[in-house]
């Protein structure tokens, strides 16, 4: 039996490789003639880059730059033969900011770290853009990678929120110039626009701490924005689907980086190389933490499944919890099974995490042995 494991990480417990690990502990005390081929997955947001870092045996690189906030810290991303892997929250994530100062917040990091990918000549990069602390419409980082957004004097503006209503110009002269060579695939499953009832402002504002007056000020400031592009002769993405994502981010990441946005996990399977791997394979094993049926939008568990089940190959899952209204995922993953035998405390079951897998795994082979003595 050749099987493939293509499993998230259990956030707050295992990564990626540990999960597969305890699996294969688990098969390998049932099934005498079994191989394993393991995939570290991940849905374009947090644990992204490790995932691909893993799964293509690239490589780390940790630079010093900015929070959001302008704060100095050290940020990593990774470097494969694919191209960079970067997290715009490593840089400009709300994690790494103590105080939610939404008017000053902005994505220079970001800018910091696509910046040293160029440094590093890659040609080709892969942006998840999840969990940001901003909501500056993505000034921060373009203004480090050399744009200058100019008042009604001609003057540079520094590059926060406060500071969108001001913007009268927009100067492209010093824009890197390696940026027209280099293509940015922005890994994103927010489907906002950027302004209005549903933009980056008011859906996403309050949790980085902004009020109503706030909500408002901002929308209107990235209105604003949008008007002095199109001035400008950029094309308005203003609507499009994920220009609203990380405050902004990804409108400007199209408006002045020409990057594409795509679905994360089929940007991931499409990276480390997925169909190929999963051809040759008679099952695979994928998972998460909890599946539930927010599972079913740009999870790994049904974003694997959905790509095995072109090539003919079951999927099944073993999961940290199975939560409620799960009936749809079964039309693609055939079977799930819990971690969890018995009940108990989170801490005890997260510390326990490599064991309850093995024992999943491990019942879960017990079943398809089940099955296929059924068939005989």
């Amino acid at each position: 039996m050749k099987i493939l494991i293509a499993s998230d990480s259990y956030k707050g417990s295992l990564s990626s490789l540990e999960v597969s690990k305890s699996i294969q502990k688990g098969f390998k005390e049932v099934f005498e003639d079994v191989s394993f081929k393991t995939l570290s997955m991940a849905d374009g947001g947090e644990g992204t880059t490790q995932a691909i870092v893993e799964s293509l045996n690239g490589q780390y690189i940790t630079i010093d730059c900015h929070n959001a906030l302008q704060e100095p810290i050290q940020a990593s991303y990774g470097i494969t033969s694919q191209g960079a892997i970067i997290e715009m929250a490593s840089a400009s994530g709300l994690p790494l900011v103590k105080e939610k100062k939404i008017r000053e917040a902005n994505t220079k990091g970001t800018g910091e770290l696509i910046k040293d990918a160029l440094d590093r000549h890659c040609q080709k990069i892969y942006l998840g853009i999840g969990g940001s602390a901003t909501n500056d419409g993505g000034i921060g980082m373009a203004h480090h990678l050399g744009i200058r957004f100019l008042d009604k004097n001609h003057q540079v503006l520094e590059p926060i929120p406060e500071n969108l209503p001001f913007i009268e110009d927009i100067d492209t002269h010093q824009l890197d110039s390696r940026i027209k060579d280099t293509q940015i695939i922005v890994m994103c499953d927010v489907t906002n626009p950027l302004c209005g009832k549903t933009g980056a402002s008011t859906i996403y504002g309050p949790q980085k701490g902004a009020n109503e007056k706030d909500i408002q000020f901002l929308d209107q400031g990235l209105k604003h924005l949008v008007e002095i592009c199109i001035k400008k002769g950029y094309q308005d993405y203003s609507e499009e689907a994920g220009s609203g994502a990380a405050g902004g981010l990804g409108f400007s990441l199209m408006t002045f980086l020409n990057a594409k946005l795509q679905s994360g996990i089929e940007t991931v399977l499409d990276v480390v190389h997925f169909d190929e791997y999963v051809k040759d394979c008679d099952l695979v094993i994928s998972g998460e933490g909890r599946i539930d049926h927010q599972s079913m939008y740009g999870k790994v568990p049904t974003g694997v499944s959905q790509r095995a089940k072109k090539y003919g190959v079951d999927t099944v899952c073993i999961v940290g919890s199975i939560g409620e209204n799960v009936g749809d995922i079964y039309d693609c993953i055939t079977t799930i099974e819990s971690c969890i035998d018995h009940c108990c405390p989170l801490e005890e079951a997260l510390e326990n995490a490599g064991e309850n897998v093995y024992k999943a795994a491990f019942r879960l082979a017990r079943s398809i042995q089940l099955g296929q003595k059924m068939r005989h």
